[in-house]
């Protein structure tokens, strides 16, 4: 499969099974819905947005929760190096307080709240990995 290197080398979060690119037997983001947001809510969406784009796509992605399925933005793949995330997850957290892996949230705060820069050499294998290529850069 395209790309499942990546994904089996690298934490994913928000890999929610309603969402396009979910897991079948990932965590449903409708009961990751909170009513209230933590304190460190901005933190977190600021970390997720500041990202390095790994891969960037044209597709436009629907709110799934939004009931209207307005669109959210172009779907891109983003770390921080560690983690990979996808472009739409800072919508959900900020918009529906969606909570996500205690785990992240304890590796951003590590990091104080920055997404750290991500070398080219070091986005250089993340590419390869998610095109496939079963040799890394050197």
């Amino acid at each position: 499969m395209l790309g499942q290197v990546i994904f089996d080398r690298f934490p994913v979060v928000g890999r929610f099974r309603e969402l396009e690119y979910g897991c079948t037997d990932g965590p449903s983001i409708r009961a990751a819905v909170r009513m209230a947001a933590p304190g460190y809510e901005g933190d977190l969406v600021r970390y997720l947005r500041a990202g390095t784009t790994v891969f960037a796509t044209p597709s436009a992605v629907p709110d799934v929760l939004s009931g209207t399925g307005e669109f959210i933005e172009g779907l891109h793949l983003l770390t921080d190096g560690h983690w990979l995330w996808y472009s739409d997850l800072p919508h959900y957290v900020g918009r529906y307080h969606v909570e996500i892996d205690p785990a992240f949230i304890e590796h951003a705060r590590s990091n104080d709240w920055t997404a750290p820069q991500v070398s080219d050499e070091h986005l250089e294998v993340m590419v390869a990995l998610l095109i496939g290529d079963e040799e890394e850069p050197t």
